[in-house]
């Protein structure tokens, strides 16, 4: 009977012979899968996996793929190794190329670097006997030499290496390297006794040579019927310290067999569309936003699964287009001046699937459906819309906005409808961890026309930029702990966008203080022109000029709300004065 604690084995686990990987990653039948990074190892890890190696230490786990006869991927073959032949890879490599390959590498004699075992090193002649690992001296018992490229390296090398050197990579011809050492020996030494020097070397060599040879690596192998999104999700969570991988490496290699290079798409995308880069685009985006226009959906099983080539090259461009044009638009029309404040990531997925169809509308018809792309924005970053549940918001959202921002006839996407509430007491409350409500409200101000509290100036990316304008604290932290405020410092209401110069003046000097220097050097209608544009009531009566630090609080609070409603076209719940 079967115990409640056990299950079906869902892998096969078995230890495979190092000889036996090696010939097969010769022939061919290992593999790698085309979106594995290259291969990085020093000379120096090779070393200590090789020590590892013959001391019967062991080296981790393998994880290994099986393939069906349908090529789902394209596979390319390990470093070193020849190229791939017409027959396809009996199996994928998904970790464990870097050992794989040093491997691989020190025993065929290929890359750029040759490994040695100094035998002397393994072996007690005086007292005849074959030494512990623990004894062994393994910083000059193994070692790598660069493969010779000039008369100096091979002079270096030969200053290097003496006879007692052997070649990693003539393991299997390790006894008639050990005659030609032996008889050298011999002819140096007429007292060395042939026949007990061997049977030493012969015992070093099942100690340690052999190994190389019979080490039983443990491979995991997963069934050829393993669905591809939980490769996507194994080989994700196993390269989280290394480079990042992910779905769309596991679509790049799977597309090309097909004659689709996500690569080549991804680069030319990058190389035409600055803004791409500059706000960090992940090209899984796009896939999600390609995936969105295709079938309807962002979820990542839709696009591991359903997404195909033909669909990667009918809307590919449109959706690279979509999404450089919303990033213009955020810029220009909602005050998106540094990518660190575009407030959700994910918005830009149905927005960006939906501009190629605003795009063929006449150009005086696309006037109202940018403002409804526009107000579809501020609703979604104000109602907290997409702070869970992103992916199935997105299909959501799209399946409503295509028709909706076009025409504006139909159902409006939730947060536009009057279903989904903005709260009053939200914004009273919140603090600056509430990112995607800091987000929007900086970028509020400066669609507000907000100016540089330096200059006043109109704040620009540029400017961002050349006078390190960032969010600040407008009632200075130092100045509310020496209150002993029973409000926090880090709510929202207490950041505006100010420079760096202004923020020095500020320092922790209470605001009636620092506002009084301001205008000896600006003037006070400048500096009340200027306060003000940030949603700040400046008036001798004000909270900011009192140093009231709740009444400053109550004031903006009733000024940012009209800003809220005048972006969404949505009343507020609640009241304002609290």
């Amino acid at each position: 009977m079967t115990s409640a604690y056990e299950s079906d084995p869902i892998f096969d686990t078995v230890p495979r012979q190092l000889s036996n990987l090696v010939t097969r990653i010769q022939a061919g039948e290992i593999a790698l899968p085309d979106f594995q990074r290259d291969f990085v190892w020093d000379a120096s890890k090779t070393e200590e996996l090789i020590r590892s190696i013959i001391s019967k230490f062991p080296v981790g786990t393998l994880l290994f793929w099986k393939q069906g006869s349908e090529e789902l991927f394209a596979s390319r073959s390990f470093t070193g190794a020849p190229e791939l032949g017409a027959q396809k890879p009996a199996e994928l490599v998904l970790d464990g190329q870097q050992r794989l390959t040093a491997l691989f590498q020190a025993l065929m004699g290929t890359g750029d670097e040759r490994f040695y075992l100094k035998v002397d090193e393994f072996v007690d002649i005086i007292n005849y006997c074959v030494l512990d690992f623990h004894e062994v001296k393994f910083e000059r018992a193994i070692i790598s030499v660069p493969v010779k490229s000039g008369m100096a390296q091979e002079k270096k090398n030969a200053e290097t290496l003496r006879s007692s050197h052997f070649p990693v990579d003539q393991v299997n011809v390790f006894d008639d390297w050990l005659d030609d050492y032996v008889e050298n020996l011999r002819s140096d030494d007429e007292g060395v006794n042939p026949k007990h020097l061997k049977s030493l070397y012969r015992r070093m060599r099942d100690k340690y040579i052999v190994p190389l040879r019979s080490y039983g690596l443990p491979v995991l192998t997963l069934p050829e019927t393993t669905p591809i999104e939980a490769v996507c999700t194994i080989f994700e969570t196993l390269n989280r310290t290394g480079k990042q991988l992910g779905p769309f490496e596991l679509l790049t290699a799977r597309y090309y067999p097909q004659g689709v290079n996500l690569r080549d798409y991804w680069v030319e995308a990058l190389e035409n569309y600055r803004a791409l880069a500059d706000f960090k685009i992940d090209p899984y985006s796009v896939l999600q936003a390609v995936c969105l226009r295709a079938h309807n959906s962002a979820q990542r099983s839709d696009v591991l699964k359903n997404l195909t080539a033909n669909d990667i090259r009918e809307h590919w461009n449109p959706v690279i287009k979509g999404i450089a044009g919303v990033v213009d638009m955020l810029q220009s029309d909602c005050g998106l001046i540094a990518p660190k404040w575009l407030p959700y990531g994910m918005l830009l997925i149905p927005m960006a699937a939906t501009w190629p169809e605003i795009q063929e509308l006449e150009p005086i018809k696309r006037i109202s459906a940018y403002e409804r792309l526009q107000q579809f924005f501020w609703c979604s970053v104000f109602t907290t819309n997409y702070d869970q549940g992103a992916n199935s918001q997105v299909g959501a959202d799209y399946s409503l906005l295509k028709s909706w921002a076009i025409t504006g006839e139909g159902k409006e996407p939730e947060a536009v409808s009057e279903d989904m509430p903005i709260d009053v007491a939200t914004f009273r409350a919140a603090s600056v961890r509430r990112k995607a409500l800091y987000a929007g409200l900086m970028c509020l101000l400066v669609k507000s026309r907000a100016e540089d509290f330096h200059t006043g100036q109109a704040m620009t990316p540029y400017r961002v930029k050349e006078v390190q304008i960032d969010s600040h604290h407008i009632f200075p932290k130092g100045y509310l702990k020496k209150q002993n405020s029973s409000e926090s410092s880090e709510l929202l209401l207490n950041r505006t966008l100010i420079d760096a110069d202004t923020n020095r003046i500020i320092k922790d000097k209470a605001p009636s203080v620092y506002l009084k220097d301001m205008a000896e050097a600006y003037g006070d209608e400048k500096l009340s022109s200027v306060i003000s544009s940030h949603a700040i009531k400046v008036d001798s009566e004000s909270g900011i000029m009192r140093d009231d630090y709740k009444s400053f609080l109550d004031e903006r609070l009733e000024i940012i709300v009209q800003f809220v409603e005048r972006a969404t076209g949505r009343k507020l719940v609640g009241e304002t004065s609290i």
